[in-house]
């Protein structure tokens, strides 16, 4: 049996729209360096949505109710 990568798309219909440890992890890391790169929130989430295909609404909430608490 092959195994097929799942897409964040994927698993969002697997948990329910719940994000995982991973990609909470992704996305504090990307908030992380958005923030050393002077970008704003705005910026960020334009970015994502620019070069993520797999890029949501759920995560983009994620990223805006964190955004404060990552220096």
């Amino acid at each position: 049996m092959e195994a097929k990568n799942l897409t964040l798309s994927d698993l969002e219909r697997v948990t329910g729209g719940e994000l995982d440890s991973i990609t909470t992890d992704y996305l504090n890391e990307v908030i992380y360096r958005a923030k050393k790169a002077d970008k704003s929130l705005e910026q960020c989430i334009q970015d994502f949505y620019r070069y993520n295909k797999d890029f949501n609404e759920e995560q983009e909430a994620y990223i805006r109710a964190h955004w404060d608490n990552i220096a």
